[in-house]
């Protein structure tokens, strides 16, 4: 049955009252703004001794005692956000660290609500929780996500360190060899018996079969480490893997760049072509599209690169599944640089991958192949 105007519900006693506040995990206050700016506790509740080692009497008759457990690095806060909340009569909300007398500290968050008093001046009640636990699991959380991206940073890293490695094998060794043996197989050829046409025949397939092994670790090379990249820039290598791209797709691809050299430092210029390569990779594979364009532009102080497809797009479902590592690999990349990725897409009508990357004068990381090292 609802209370009538006439019922109203019963207001809990002041003894339920005290042992409610008597029981949070911190304590609850009034919190009064004074006119030379600084504040004081009308009201304190018992819990203030167990969550500042401070007697209530002691917290009432000088505020000085609780600013003094506030962690120096805190107290800007502490004052920026109280100055907000009087100035706006907004919900006061602060988190901060408190250090006790045996040198245990504390993490603390406070909440408290705003109201003008006769004199002018705003009055907050509210509490003060004890949030040590939560606050250290929240901190380990990011300590192991940080510790995450740094491997995998590392794991890019040795991957490209790899890559290179093996391309200049594959160019300078086993180039070299093929080189030389289609070489002698031209010399062998026409030294051949003219009344022997078998054995030219067969002489002339080998020599073709050694054309394609040359032309087919060239693509290797290419594919682990373009050479461009390091000798013409990244607007270049894009341009040529663009027009690779088309020839192997028939996906026409555009290039807007905002203009015709950008340097950058390799550890940029590598993860921006890696970024491009699994982008129109992924469009070769899954967006049936029939033109993509490639935007690269250079700010003062940022890079964007923005590929963009007219294809059929992909839910939010599909970009969320499990094994979607190549989206998963875009935004590690990225964030190595300390970079942001967005993905907006549309079931029918397309997909775009925006990157943005901050540039700085110190790279993360010098440069991906200076420190050859794993």
């Amino acid at each position: 049955m609802l209370p009538s105007p006439y019922n109203p519900p019963a207001s809990p006693s002041p003894d339920k009252l005290q042992g409610f506040i008597a029981n949070l995990p911190g304590m609850a206050c009034q919190i009064e703004l004074q006119e030379d700016g600084s504040f004081v506790f009308p009201y304190v509740s018992e819990g203030c001794l167990a969550l500042l080692g401070i007697p209530p009497d002691d917290l009432q008759s000088d505020v000085s005692c609780f600013l003094k457990r506030i962690h120096p690095e805190d107290i800007p806060a502490l004052l920026d956000t109280l100055k907000k909340s009087a100035q706006t009569l907004c919900f006061w909300n602060w988190e901060g660290r408190i250090t006790l007398p045996d040198g245990e500290t504390k993490w603390v968050s406070l909440g408290a609500t705003p109201q003008n008093m006769p004199s002018g001046l705003p009055r907050w009640e509210g509490i003060i929780l004890d949030t040590t636990q939560s606050k250290l699991g929240e901190l380990e959380v990011k300590r192991v996500q940080q510790q995450l991206l740094e491997l995998s940073s590392h794991i890019q890293d040795a991957k490209e360190q790899e890559r290179l490695r093996i391309a200049r094998e594959v160019h300078d060794e086993i180039g070299s060899l093929l080189t030389a043996m289609k070489m002698d197989l031209s010399w062998l050829i026409q030294r051949l018996p003219k009344d022997t046409p078998k054995l030219t025949e067969k002489a002339r397939t080998i020599e073709e079969l050694v054309n394609r092994a040359i032309t087919s670790a060239s693509h290797l090379a290419h594919r682990l480490r373009p050479g461009f990249l390091d000798c013409f820039g990244i607007i270049a290598a894009i341009e040529i893997e663009a027009q690779e791209f088309s020839k192997r797709s028939g996906i026409s691809c555009t290039i807007v760049k905002s203009q015709e050299n950008i340097e950058l430092p390799e550890a940029y210029s590598i993860t921006l072509f890696r970024v491009c390569q699994e982008a129109l990779n992924n469009i070769l594979k899954h967006a049936h599209a029939k033109h993509v364009q490639v935007e690269i532009v250079k700010g003062t102080d940022h890079l964007e690169l923005i590929i963009s497809d007219d294809g059929v797009g992909f839910s939010e479902a599909a970009r969320n599944k499990p094994r979607s590592f190549g989206l998963r690999g875009v935004q590690e990349r990225v964030a190595h640089l300390g970079g942001t990725v967005k993905i907006a897409s549309t079931l029918g009508r397309g997909t775009q991958i925006a990157i943005f990357v901050p540039l700085v004068e110190e790279t993360p990381q010098q440069a991906l192949f200076g420190d050859n090292s794993i």
